[in-house]
C-alpha cells in the first residue's frame, strides 16, 4: 500500500475490518475500497491488511489482558464518559432555550446511554472477578497499604479477572 496516505491507510484499514466482521466477500471488499479511495488493492494486500488487523488486535487483546489493572481502567473510562454525556444531554433536556426536537433527539440519546451504562454495570463482576462467571485462571493481587500488625492477616486480597 506505498501509494496511499496515511489518511487513506486508516480509512481502508477501517473498511477492511467493517467489511471483513461482516462476512462480506474479498472482491466486493476491494470493490469498495476502489469505490472510497479511487484506488485499488490487490488480493495479497488485503491479505496483507486483514493479517495487520489480526496481529495489532490480538497484541492489544493480550496487554489488556495482561495489564492487570489497565482494562479494569478502561471500563472505568467508559462508564465515566457515558455519566459525563449522560449529564450533559440532561442539560441539554433542561435548558429553556433549546427546540423541542433538540430535547426529543437528547431524550433518545440518553435513554441509549441508560442502556449501554445498565449493560456495563451488569458486566462488571465478570470484569473484576466477583460475578457467578468469572475464571479462577486470572487474577489480581492487591498488596494492601499497611500489613498486618499480628502477622497472621493477609497480605493482599486476590480478585478474579
Amino acid at each position: 500500500m506505498g501509494k496511499f496516505t496515511n489518511e487513506e491507510r486508516t480509512l481502508i484499514k477501517s473498511i477492511v475490518a467493517n467489511l471483513s466482521i461482516k462476512r462480506i466477500p474479498e472482491p466486493e471488499i476491494i470493490n469498495e475500497i476502489y469505490r472510497q479511495t479511487n484506488k485499488s488493492i490487490s488480493k495479497v494486500a488485503l491479505f496483507n491488511i486483514k493479517k495487520r488487523i489480526k496481529r495489532e488486535s490480538f497484541k492489544w487483546y493480550k496487554t489488556m489482558r495482561e495489564g492487570e489493572y489497565e482494562y479494569i481502567h478502561e471500563f472505568k473510562e467508559r462508564i465515566n464518559e457515558i455519566m459525563s454525556l449522560q449529564k450533559k444531554h440532561y442539560q441539554i433536556i433542561d435548558s429553556p432555550t433549546e427546540p423541542t426536537t433538540v430535547k426529543q433527539t437528547s431524550l433518545a440519546e440518553l435513554h441509549r446511554l441508560s442502556i449501554t451504562l445498565s449493560n456495563l454495570y451488569d458486566v462488571a463482576p465478570t470484569i473484576i472477578g466477583v460475578g457467578p462467571n468469572t475464571n479462577a485462571s486470572h487474577t489480581i493481587s492487591i498488596k494492601p497499604e499497611t500489613k498486618s500488625r499480628t502477622g497472621t492477616g493477609p497480605t493482599s486480597t486476590e480478585f478474579l479477572v
